[in-house]
């Protein structure tokens, strides 16, 4: 039983009418915003409750885009890498190479500029190999007796003297060099003058043999060919004086040199032959 007061029967509004009254209340909300802007305030708050909500939903898109982007910067830097470090080892290469001639060539221009010697026209020639033992102090050319060569002709370098063909083949030669114990030079100091015998003592070294004690030898004088054999052109540079040590005993100085040629380093040489003995075969 309904209590005092209440009625016995409540309609309800129905669907059509819920909908027009909405609709009016959405067009009165779009009007006061529209003319006097009342739902700002709420639409402000509205947004600012939301940015938690719009961040969490875009935080997945974010993680995979972030990490789509590592991988592929990644592999681009590792492609960039690569790419530096061939590009490393062919400039490497490339500046190699360019040393390389640049050293060839400044031998050459030496050697060039030794080759004019008066009488003496010069036969380019290579080295094939120093031979198996070293200590012998002995190297063999590429070129031979096709080349014409022979026996007893000189050797030089872009700095100096190399030594002396001793055997020639067809095709090749054998040549002694000067530091070779069995070789001896005739030079002359070029501060000085004053002539001597430059002897191998091997292993890349030599000495300047019978000087008396009141010679005029320093360090760092450089030693010539004197000529004087008739083997040697003169004026070849042949070693630079290390050490002069007076004995206790003995009339001669104890004089170290070091050969200017080089003997275990050059790779291209000239082999000098005389043209007046050529013709007067």
């Amino acid at each position: 039983m309904a209590a005092a007061g209440q009625f016995m029967f409540v309609r309800r509004l129905g669907p059509a009418a819920r909908l027009i009254i909405w609709i009016v209340v959405g067009l009165a909300c779009v009007v006061l915003d529209t003319r006097f802007h009342a739902l700002e305030g709420l639409r402000s708050g509205l947004s600012v409750l939301l940015q938690p909500v719009r961040e969490a939903t875009r935080a997945p898109t974010v993680v995979a885009s972030e990490l789509g982007g590592f991988f592929t910067r990644h592999r681009t830097l590792q492609k960039e890498r690569d790419a530096l470090l061939a590009e490393q080892r062919r400039q490497r290469l490339a500046l190699d190479t360019a040393a390389d001639l640049a050293r060839e060539n400044a031998e050459l221009r030496a050697m060039l500029a030794l080759e004019r010697l008066p009488g003496h026209k010069a036969v380019a020639a290579s080295l094939l190999y120093q031979g198996h033992d070293w200590f012998a102090q002995r190297i063999t050319l590429d070129r031979g007796a096709r080349a014409g060569l022979r026996g007893g002709l000189p050797v030089i370098d872009g700095t100096g003297l190399v030594g002396q063909v001793i055997r020639v083949y067809p095709d090749t030669s054998e040549v002694m060099l000067v530091s070779n114990s069995e070789q001896l030079t005739p030079v002359y100091i070029e501060r000085t003058g004053q002539r001597g015998l430059a002897a191998g003592s091997g292993q890349g070294r030599m000495e300047l043999r019978y000087m008396p004690i009141h010679a005029d030898v320093r360090v760092g004088d450089r030693l010539l060919t004197s000529g004087i054999d008739r083997v040697y052109p003169s004026g070849i540079p042949v070693a630079r004086v290390l050490r002069v040590t007076q004995p206790q005993a003995g009339p001669y100085l104890r004089i170290e040199c070091a050969p200017l040629a080089g003997l275990d380093r050059a790779r291209s040489v000239l082999v000098m032959t005389s043209v007046a003995g050529d013709a007067a075969r």
